[in-house]
């Protein structure tokens, strides 16, 4: 049993001399506006491997809190709360308060083995199932919003490896105000 945890202690050590300067690279990556969520020919288009990333258009509002106190009152609307869904995150939200309100809002980040399959089920799953996703079309009050998505297409054979690390860091660069992390 040792002799296995000397193993594991060893591809640790030389993972970690891999690792060195991910950071940097991750840091280089840029994501590629793709279109409108409302566009599900778009959507069925992306059907890669990658990282996505969902914003939401802010216009109407003089300030980020101004905007956040509507999109948060929208977004727990009791009829939606428990149900599968992401919820605002203060320590990412926290990173936009004091900003000027940019013209888009990261509101989601994620990876997915199909880029295509995950971001529609973000939009159209129905609020009743189990699996997490914003649930955006079974959301009434948020039909009025415009929403967009970005992608990095990023093919690997250690996926399970690399992709949440790249993941994780890119969350803590854009700091999207909704998810589980």
């Amino acid at each position: 049993m040792l002799s296995v945890y000397n193993e594991i202690l060893e591809i640790d050590k030389r993972l970690s001399s891999i690792l060195v300067g991910f950071d940097d690279l991750a840091n280089q990556l840029e994501f590629s506006v793709i279109g409108s969520l409302s566009d599900n020919t778009l959507i069925a288009a992306q059907d890669y491997p990658g990282l996505y990333k969902i914003d939401i258009k802010t216009t109407g509002f003089a300030n980020f809190q101004e905007w956040f106190d509507s999109f948060e009152l929208a977004w727990k609307d009791p009829a939606y709360v428990r149900k599968f869904t992401p919820n605002p995150k203060e320590k990412r939200v926290s990173k936009h308060r004091g900003n000027h309100l940019p013209e888009w809002i990261p509101l989601y980040l994620g990876k997915s083995k199909r880029i295509s399959k995950r971001v529609g089920e973000h939009v159209n799953l129905a609020m009743e199932q189990p699996t997490t996703a914003l649930k955006l079309v079974s959301r009434a009050n948020m039909n009025l919003n415009n929403f967009r998505f970005s992608t990095i297409k990023i093919e690997v054979a250690n996926y399970d490896l690399i992709m949440p690390q790249l993941e994780s860091f890119l969350r803590d660069k854009h700091n999207p105000i909704l998810g589980r992390q």
